[in-house]
């Protein structure tokens, strides 16, 4: 596991090339001899940020095994360094491979089952790189797996909020012909049993290689059925609902992503402007991982990459800490990121149209939660958000930031209910945890007319917990009217800054 930490940290160590390779002039090209080799290289699968790829080297001198995975990191200069070959950790069985990744690179999705780091058969198992090294990879549980699939061989992608699995496989017995499967997230490690994808994605003829693109709706996967450039070629197919029964007829993604050689493997980063791909086509071996340049028609949608790091408000030092995030206010399809081991930064992709609520949680700090808006369509961009945990201590303060009033008075909207359940699911977490609900207001209007409001309104907040069975005892609610102001009553914006609700720790 040393050596594997030593070789994350060194991505200074990127190669040189010349002036007109670093200006991106090409279309197509080999990765070179820091990535790729005289052996066979495969399945690339590269992180969201575009920093990490893993891939699977097959008969290589240095491989434990027949097909070992091995792994180069993106230098600050953008080119990739020496590939180095995982260890034991995730080189566990015969054929090895990463199938999935996450957006920070550090929880991947590996070929085989496994219980408690034991190989148990055929299947899946998610494993993540931690300061301890690799976790053991757990099995992923899909129901029915098992008897549906009877191929010789599998592939596998994990959509990159982890609600769905797109599956290579085939129901009949010694068949070539391999289909493509969804099986919907149940609960954590679980799916339901997988669905043949309708409409035209699956034809009589193999296919194989899926990937869900970081927007979670665009599907690349390739086949060997006529029409194409080559003897297998890229399809593109989007999902066009909410839901993963409805697709898009595929269409072919054109040159120079295809060729008349075997294509397969097909990945991008978040940002999309360049694809990473299997080739038969002027390799150095008998495979290699090619670099391609690539149109709109090649990429997915635009997204949003966050990301940041998580500070305890007390110390301003990082700490560990897990992101949830939700399409809000459905709470539908969560996704789950860590800040990693090395850097304290989280990474989350986020397609734009939707709503989201970011659930930072670490153990011994109060939950931070968060919303963010995205517009229905947007260009790619990054967006950096740090957050700060507060500790679980008496006399901790803690802003809420998303309880609302209607102007001038103490009923509680709607759009307050999410965060308050949120403090609901604090209180039930620590029974002994009592609090002090405090009301703010701003300058504006009489003192005496402000400490009443604020009253009323840190009341409003104890009745619905109170209504939702938290014990009155563990509460008090205060009004401080204009007193105690976050910043200077000198502006429309500060003003607002000023105009909250927070609750204090009193006991623990």
């Amino acid at each position: 596991m040393k050596r594997i930490l030593t070789v994350l940290q060194l991505v200074c160590l990127a190669f040189s090339i010349n002036a007109q390779d670093q200006a991106e002039n090409f279309e197509r090209k080999n990765l070179g001899e820091k990535v790729n080799s005289k052996y066979m290289e495969m399945t690339p699968k590269i992180s969201a940020d575009g920093k990490i790829m893993y891939f699977v080297r097959s008969g290589h001198p240095k491989n434990k095994n027949p097909q070992d995975i091995w792994f180069s990191t993106k230098g600050e200069d953008g080119h990739w360094t020496e590939a180095q070959r995982a260890d034991k950790s995730l080189n566990r069985v015969d054929a090895n491979c990463v199938w999935s990744v996450n957006a920070d690179g550090f929880l991947v999705l590996i070929r085989g089952a496994f219980k408690d780091g034991a190989f148990i058969g055929r299947g899946f198992s998610l494993t993540r790189l931690t300061d301890k090294g690799w976790t053991d990879p757990e099995m992923v549980v899909i129901d029915d797996l098992e008897s549906m699939d009877h191929g010789d061989n599998d592939g596998i992608s994990l959509a990159l909020d982890g609600s769905a699995l797109i599956i290579t496989m085939s129901e009949k017995t010694n068949s070539k012909n391999y289909d493509l499967f969804i099986s919907r997230r149940k609960g954590d490690n679980t799916f339901a049993k997988p669905v043949k994808i309708d409409g035209k994605i699956n034809s009589e003829f193999a296919e194989f290689a899926p990937y869900m693109a970081s927007d979670n709706r665009t599907l690349f996967f390739s086949s060997d059925r006529p029409g194409g450039l080559g003897l297998t070629d890229i399809y593109k197919s989007e999902r066009l609902d909410t839901g993963w029964t409805s697709w898009s007829d595929p269409v072919n993604v054109g040159a120079p992503v295809n060729t008349p050689a075997k294509d397969g493997y097909y990945v991008t980063d978040a940002k999309g402007d360049f694809g990473y791909m299997v080739s038969e086509l002027n390799s150095i071996g008998k495979a290699d991982i090619d670099k391609i340049k690539i149109n709109n028609a090649q990429k997915g949608r635009p997204v949003v990459l966050m990301d940041g790091k998580i500070f305890n408000a007390k110390t301003k030092k990082p700490i560990a800490a897990t992101i949830e995030y939700y399409v809000y206010p459905d709470d539908g399809d969560e996704g789950i990121a860590h800040t990693d081991h090395i850097s304290g930064n989280y990474k989350v992709v986020l397609p734009y149209g939707d709503n989201y609520a970011i659930n930072v949680l670490a153990k011994g700090y109060v939950p931070y939660y968060d919303t963010i808006s995205l517009p229905a369509t947007g260009e790619y961009r990054e967006l950096k958000r740090d957050y700060y945990m507060v500790p679980l201590e008496v006399g901790q303060k803690v802003v809420l930031k998303n309880i609302y009033f209607e102007t001038g008075k103490y009923d509680l909207l709607p759009s307050s209910f999410y965060q308050l359940n949120k403090v609901l699911e604090l209180m039930n977490s620590d029974m002994k945890l009592e609090i002090e609900i405090g009301g703010y207001t701003d300058d504006i209007g009489l003192d005496a007319d402000n400490k009443a409001l604020s009253q009323e309104r840190a009341i409003a907040v104890m009745n619905y917990l109170v209504s939702k069975g938290i014990e009155l005892n563990r509460m008090r609610a205060v009004g401080y009217g204009e007193d105690k102001p976050l910043v200077a009553n000198d502006s429309d914006a500060n003003r607002q800054t000023n105009r909250r609700v927070e609750f204090t720790i009193t006991k623990k």
